[in-house]
């Protein structure tokens, strides 16, 4: 039979080791949870060492204590978890059974078995908590470290109330948690194995959320927040080779803010970088669930349209502009701040893949062909 002491001390330094490496990568102000994750660890480490000198030390010691902080490693998992989500955590499910578990420790201190249920079942409530907090943002996280710490979550659950039934029903029959038997080294042994997966699930979650989001500032523009030129660049080629092997049409719409030199100079570049941050947004909520849009550069926006004929894009385009002349965008003075723009057009029935510098020319010739006659209005080449 396994040494269940033997197996506590594996899990000791197990969990010191991770704690160590997660405490050295791990930083307050990057607010990525890892600094909470490991000082979790760091707390899971004293308890099972306090576990592990049941009937050396005393039982507020090795019992109170022990289990007192496997819950709090159960609550600062959750913490980070939140700060992870950027999302305000609720306190009193998280610490509430930290608090309630050396109570009730306290009145059953003599009697093992109902230990075994009430530490089983509040376990098993933080831990069902846990994956309830990671599934309700499992669409916005990226990767699939919350994978792994779900899946880990899942054979604790199961591994707990296990020993709560076998408990409960006296299949399981404790002196002693020290006590080596098959169901004490099962659970040790998967206990041990779930840490490492959950501690990997974790790192994996803020490695990958942080490749998004490089990827991201890597392809979107910081001001506007909507697609930068080498995005649309890409984009563009994909949707030419798409259009030629479907036959679709394909439209393209710049947009350039008429006299937003002007804006700058009278109001400054706070003012301006309001003005194209409006634009964006208005942009944004004219377009279709297919349509991509981008910031071109300066004040010059772009728009593609794909599977759009000219006369699709001609209504989409004066949609826009009429939309543009309608923002509220206030000066300094707290005064309306006309906003127009002009708009060039360029469709093609049928574009092929090698079309993109043609396409991106004509759009361009149209929009300075709407400055020249007059500004505010959609031309087409």
């Amino acid at each position: 039979m396994v040494h269940t002491p033997t197996l506590l001390l594996i899990n000791v330094l197990v969990t010191a080791t991770l704690a160590l490496s997660l405490g050295v990568v791990s930083s307050r102000e990057r607010r990525d949870g890892l600094f909470w994750w490991a000082a979790a660890l760091a707390i899971h480490t004293v308890a099972y060492t306090l576990y592990g000198l049941r009937g050396q030390a005393p039982d507020w010691a090795s019992v109170l204590l022990a289990n007192t902080l496997l819950a709090a490693y159960f609550a600062l998992v959750l913490e980070g978890l939140f700060q992870f989500q950027q999302r305000v955590p609720n306190r009193a499910l998280i610490w509430g059974p930290v608090l309630l578990l050396p109570l009730l420790l306290t009145a059953l201190l003599d009697q093992i078995q109902a230990r075994v249920v009430v530490v089983g079942v509040l376990f098993s409530w933080q831990a069902v908590y846990t994956v309830h907090v990671l599934l309700q943002r499992r669409q916005e996280t990226p990767g699939r470290g919350q994978y792994f710490v779900i899946a880990a979550y899942g054979v604790l659950i199961v591994m707990m109330l296990g020993r709560v039934v076998l408990s409960y029903t006296g299949g399981l029959r404790l002196g002693s948690i020290t006590d080596s038997n098959l169901i004490q080294a099962l659970t040790f042994v998967l206990a041990t194995l779930c840490l490492m997966l959950i501690s990997l699930g974790l790192v994996l979650m803020t490695k990958e959320q942080a490749d998004a989001r490089n990827r991201r500032l890597a392809l979107q523009d910081d001001l506007t927040g909507l697609h930068n030129r080498r995005f649309i660049f890409e984009v563009l080629g994909q949707q030419l080779a798409l259009a030629e092997r479907h036959g679709w049409p394909l439209a393209l719409l710049i947009v350039d803010v008429d006299h937003f030199k002007r804006v700058n100079d009278s109001h400054g570049h706070l003012v301006g970088d309001q003005v194209l941050r409006e634009l964006a947004a208005c942009i944004r909520s004219r377009l279709r669930a297919q349509d991509i849009a981008g910031r071109w550069g300066g004040e010059e926006f772009i728009v593609l349209l794909p599977d759009t004929d000219a006369a699709g894009a001609a209504v989409l385009a004066e949609d826009l502009r009429l939309a543009v002349m309608q923002l509220r965008c206030l000066d300094p003075q707290g005064q309306p701040l006309p906003l127009t723009v002009s708009i060039g057009l360029h469709a093609r029935p049928q574009p092929t893949s090698r079309q993109r510098d043609e396409l991106l020319a004509a759009a361009d010739q149209a929009m300075y062909q709407a400055k020249r006659l007059g500004r505010n209005r959609v031309e087409r080449v």
